[in-house]
């Protein structure tokens, strides 16, 4: 299983499940609180910038893949051979910064040296020292893949450079015959009728069935698109699952902030909050001590607060999660009240409860969402009603059945 922030935390938590409560028993004493805070925080740790590495042959429109991608006009358009050296592009806005590393003379003839490097050794230390993944721009009907499949079978034959994700993107589809006939919000590559669609459709086949293409297309990781003639270009096709494949391929560590810059805050949200709700739920099941899991998952919510604060640029003080943590449990102890009592039930707890902190936390995390879409960290206690009883118990039973329990 690849292991996430919800991963690390819990055998944390497990460690720490001895952590006392303050004299009376008031779990948000204001010092006690903060020293919880702080301790969360740590084990968060810093946000990284996603890193990626990119080739493909001059002309193949990787800049133009990068600006569609992130919807702004960042890398430079043009049909100039790269020159001779790693060219890094590193992106910041203010809702973060991604590291863009353009491997040089992919695909060029002339390209067999990069200073004292081999261009494969230099594509090597590039992804072994800095790359989170790799994308492969390769242009629709280009059948001159030689260069192209040397790069992936060197990769997956590499110990190292195999375990780092490859994502293969064709670019370009809407210039396949007939090129006047493009109509990407029509386009049918699933079933094609149109002759457009077909060939596009043989030239996907092709290249699945080359050697070194065929175990990225039964991954689904080969995506057509069309980055169009600029970053906003009306026309363009299969952006969107690109961002999506490259979200979904990048480390946790990297994800909520290439979410931020993709404009795919929402997926972000839900793959935070269903991870804190399923380690809080795995939490109690382990949990021997009676009448101790409220101690357990707050480290928890704590930790889900602060990273959908992440995700929305919402600065988040102790006091801050302080307030919001007060108010949501103070606001739905009665439609969780239930689980106080089965939390001192030693027996009943482990069968009944994970369920429950599940729902707790899953509950509490759509709300801090909600409030941190509007930049807003506060809430009345009716605002909070109101948005808990939009959230259905068909809602919660759904994402509990089918989410991933951590081993």
């Amino acid at each position: 299983m690849k292991k996430n922030i919800g991963d690390a935390l819990l055998k944390r938590v497990l460690k720490a499940k001895d952590r006392s409560v303050p004299e009376g028993g008031d779990f948000f004493e204001t010092e006690s609180f903060k020293a919880l805070f702080d301790e969360v925080s740590q084990m968060l740790g810093k946000e990284v910038k996603p890193r990626i590495l990119i080739a493909g042959k001059t002309g193949s429109g990787k800049s133009s893949v990068l600006n569609a991608l992130l919807g702004r006009n960042v890398f430079e358009v043009g049909n100039v051979p790269t020159t001779k050296k790693n060219s890094e592009e590193l992106w910041e806005t203010e809702h973060g910064e991604i590291m863009v590393v353009d491997v040089p003379g992919f695909g060029e003839a002339e390209a067999e040296k990069i200073g004292t490097l081999s261009y494969e050794d230099n594509i090597n230390q590039l992804a072994q020292l800095e790359a989170h993944m790799a994308i492969v721009v390769v242009k629709c009907d280009d059948r001159a893949l030689e260069k192209e499949s040397e790069f992936l079978a060197k990769w997956q034959q590499h110990p190292t450079l195999r375990e780092l994700p490859v994502l293969i993107v064709v670019n370009q589809i809407d210039k396949m015959k007939p090129v006047r006939d493009w109509e990407p919000d029509k386009l049918n590559l699933k079933c094609p009728v149109k002759e457009k669609e077909k060939n596009i459709r043989e030239f996907l086949d092709y290249l699945g069935k080359l050697n070194s293409f065929s175990s990225y297309d039964k991954e689904g990781l080969v995506v057509p698109c069309s980055s169009g003639e600029s970053f906003d270009d009306p026309l363009q096709y299969g952006i969107l699952e690109v961002r999506v494949t490259i979200y979904e391929m990048l480390p946790d560590c990297a994800r909520t902030m290439f979410a931020r810059l993709a404009d795919l805050q929402d997926q972000e949200s839900n793959r935070i909050i269903n991870t804190y709700a399923v380690t809080s739920a795995t939490a109690v099941a382990l949990n021997p001590i009676a009448g101790s899991d409220a101690l357990l998952i707050a480290p928890l919510q704590i930790a889900m607060i602060l990273h959908l604060g992440r995700l929305y640029n919402v600065d988040i003080t102790a006091n801050t999660a302080r307030s919001l943590l007060s108010a949501l449990v103070s606001t739905l102890a009665g439609r969780f009240s239930y689980q106080v009592l089965i939390s001192i039930l030693p027996f009943v707890k482990n069968i009944l409860g994970p369920g429950l902190a599940f729902s707790l936390t899953y509950v509490m995390g759509h709300i801090v969402s909600d409030l941190f879409k509007d930049h807003r960290t506060e809430a009345t206690s009716e605002e909070i009603k109101n948005m808990a009883q939009k959230i259905t118990e068909a809602d919660i039973k759904k994402d509990y059945a089918t989410l991933p329990r951590l081993e």
